[in-house]
């Protein structure tokens, strides 16, 4: 079921639209808006996810592996999502110790 709406946007963004995307890569200017709305409601509900994730692992209920696995990404690119955040890795003496070993 579809919903119809009116939007106003400026002439300048509906002429790159239809100069980069219609004919190319969507068949009409709703195909564009429906998918510009899809990305943004996917990109948010990562961001929420990682929020999630970033206080279980503040909170020292999850590892950092664990946390990369749960967000899909790699070990770097979890420290910083996690770094944005203000949540910094868990060092302490054991760790060291591991590493010295």
């Amino acid at each position: 079921m579809y919903v119809k709406k009116t939007i106003t946007i400026p002439r300048e963004l509906e002429k790159d639209v239809e100069k980069y995307l219609i004919g190319k890569h969507y068949s009409n200017l709703s195909e564009v808006i429906r998918d510009g709305i899809r990305r943004i409601l996917r990109e948010y509900s990562k961001k929420e996810s990682i929020d999630e994730v970033a206080e279980l692992y503040r909170e020292g209920k999850i590892t950092m592996r664990e946390a990369a696995d749960i967000m899909g990404l790699t070990l770097r690119e979890t420290l910083e999502e996690l770094g944005k955040r203000g949540v910094y890795i868990h060092y302490g003496k054991e760790e060291l110790a591991e590493d010295t070993t």
